[in-house]
């Protein structure tokens, strides 16, 4: 399960950074990074293991602002809101 994780993440990420998986191109799309974790595992639970579907959905979340100008606290504050709304229905 780790490795499909782990796989799913690599690969979502080579996708995102245009096959450029690399230290500095990381820390410049850190909340790529994090909004694509967000969407493999959620509270320790594996939600997505197909890299397609997790690069899909981030395009999705980040379609009001790009990833690039949004900030950490942004990003945060849109994954609380979204956990807020998922746990109130």
């Amino acid at each position: 399960m780790l490795m499909a994780v782990l796989n799913c993440l690599f690969d979502s990420l080579s996708q995102m950074l245009r096959k450029n998986v690399e230290k500095r191109a990381l820390l410049e799309n850190m909340e790529g990074l994090f909004l694509a974790v967000d969407e493999i595992v959620d509270g320790g639970v594996i939600l997505e293991s197909d890299p397609q579907q997790v690069v899909h959905r981030v395009a999705l979340r980040g379609e009001d602002v790009p990833l690039t100008e949004q900030t950490v606290s942004q990003v945060l504050q849109s994954a609380k809101e979204q956990i807020k709304w998922s746990l109130l229905r």
